[in-house]
């Protein structure tokens, strides 16, 4: 039997003997965790926000109609069972019995179509309305919801299991000033912009999510995040007992994952995949050959574990791991493979000596792991006669950098990385399909490809993911790199247990019990 399996037969054991006896015993007093951030939330409104630090929030507050396990298949949520119609235009999802809203209101089918509604209304100016698909309208049936396509989604149940897909219930914007009222785990309770929200445990709550053990109340009381912004500090907190979890910096973690008396959480069901890209339409990149040779010196093993700190993984596909389709042997047969004697064949063979190296740039934002990932790759490409110059730029004004680059057809070629995130392979249709992201998008093929796998399921779309990862990687459009690749990162004391990350870095504390 483990210490944790121990401590809670020995509570529940304590637990029985208090009851039977009427001798009050008490285990200890109810948990609260203080949780320390670097950033606070936005909103705490899903419709108005698409920030992470935000969606960490609101998927705190409110359920999501469906639920993913740790292999990416789907599972019951706020609805007990869904189908699609044979044209797989129409969404119909039964709504289970006697969910209450946090002021007790009921979550019925009815409450579940207001937010569909809402969602999707231009008025509500949403950020991620292109997710929901192309809703034409929705219905009710007793308890089932109804949602029609003007035509078919396949990625429609997946997105529906994410963070940006909370169900509010309809009394939280019954009014112009929106209130945070879902049926989620914790209720919302107060909130000072830039300096903490606080939450409190739903103690009606029944859980459905298979990541999640815990059936009803968390065993936490209440949930308190503060923002410190500098990493020392937040470190400084966890360390005096002022916050029992914390984000840490990365160069931090290596310290806390070889001290006993702390536990560091990485995100490995997040979704996120860290991404090569190429200026393909500048020569000499133009050129498959060329694009492979660059993608064979990338040592993906010394990014994993040196600059990340052995906190992510190498991947192969253009999609993250643990998502739909996802096949990662699959992928490693279609991908370049580690071979920096054979890249350095290939750019000898197209005229690129160490006198006469190929002059290209590295174009990177600022995060940390991405900067000394960086300056490995640089060295991995000199090794094969490609002198690169790396600039870096903050977050958004890298990807606004982006836009104008990949509109280029001559001047100076680049290698450039970047990051997605999602619960669905679907979002190879944001990044590659024209425009595409930031301007990536490829040819009139991979949009037709694209396209083609929403409007499939089952092994059929899964069919059609591979044959679009296939014609990336076997093209070397891309090459894929690590995952997950953020600095989505979070260390507690050794006395916190059961905390997990979800998928897109989602906070899990339904399980989390505080040792005394």
């Amino acid at each position: 039997m483990s210490q944790n399996h121990r401590r809670r037969h020995t509570q529940r054991l304590l637990a029985a003997v208090a009851f039977t006896t009427g001798l009050g015993l008490s285990i200890a007093a109810a948990a609260d965790l203080t949780v320390a951030r670097a950033v606070d939330a936005d909103s705490l409104d899903p419709d108005k926000t698409s920030t992470t630090q935000s969606l960490q929030m609101t998927n705190l507050i409110f359920d999501t109609l469906l639920t993913m396990s740790k292999d990416g298949s789907l599972h019951p949520g706020l609805a007990s069972e869904w189908s699609v119609s044979d044209d797989g235009k129409a969404y119909s999802f039964t709504i289970r019995d006697g969910v209450k809203c946090h002021d007790g209101s009921t979550f019925d089918a009815a409450a579940a179509k207001a937010r569909v509604d809402r969602a999707i209304d231009p008025a509500t100016v949403n950020p991620d309305r292109s997710l929901w698909g192309p809703i034409t309208g929705t219905s009710v049936d007793g308890k089932v919801l109804t949602v029609s396509m003007s035509e078919p989604y396949s990625p429609f149940p997946s997105f529906l299991t994410g963070i940006q897909a909370g169900f509010v219930c309809p009394s939280s914007f019954a009014t112009a000033d929106f209130k945070p009222i879902g049926t989620g785990p914790f209720k919302f309770v107060s909130w000072t912009r830039n300096d903490s929200l606080q939450l409190e445990a739903n103690a009606d709550y029944k859980n459905f999510n298979p990541l999640i053990e815990n059936p009803g109340k968390p065993h936490v009381d209440t949930l308190t995040f503060k923002v410190i912004p500098e990493a020392v500090a937040r470190m400084a907190a966890l360390r005096s007992g002022e916050a029992d979890l914390v984000e840490p910096s990365l160069e931090e973690t290596a310290d806390l994952k070889s001290n006993s008396d702390f536990k560091v959480y990485a995100a490995e069901l997040s979704g996120q995949q860290v991404l090569a890209a190429f200026s393909w339409k500048i020569k000499p990149l133009d050129n498959p050959e060329i694009r492979k040779a660059i993608g064979m010196a990338m040592n993906r093993d010394a990014y994993a574990s040196i600059a990340f700190e052995g906190l992510v993984n190498t991947a192969n596909c253009p999609v993250a791991p643990n998502l739909f389709a996802t096949d990662q042997e699959l992928c490693a047969g279609w991908g370049v493979k580690y071979d920096p004697d054979g890249a350095k064949a290939i750019m000898e063979a197209a005229g690129y000596t160490a006198d006469k190296p190929l002059k290209i740039k590295l174009l990177a934002h600022k995060l940390a792991g991405w900067d000394q990932m960086h300056q490995i790759m640089q060295q991995d490409l000199a090794a094969i006669n490609v002198q690169t110059e790396i600039e870096t730029r903050e977050v958004a004004a890298h990807f606004d950098h982006m836009s104008g680059e990949n509109g280029r057809t001559d001047g100076e070629p680049f290698v450039w990385t970047m990051g997605m995130s999602g619960v669905d392979p679907d979002y190879l249709n944001f990044l590659w399909k024209r425009p595409g992201f930031v301007n990536m998008g490829l040819n009139e093929q991979v949009d037709a490809m694209v396209d083609e796998q929403r409007r499939l399921s089952g092994e059929a779309r899964a069919a059609k993911i591979h044959e679009i990862e296939k014609y990336l990687l076997e093209n070397a459009y891309t090459v894929p790199l690590v995952s997950p690749g953020w600095g989505w990162l979070m260390a507690s004391t050794a006395k916190v247990d059961g905390f997990k990350l979800g998928f897109m870095v989602s906070l899990l504390f339904n399980d989390v019990t505080v040792a005394e």
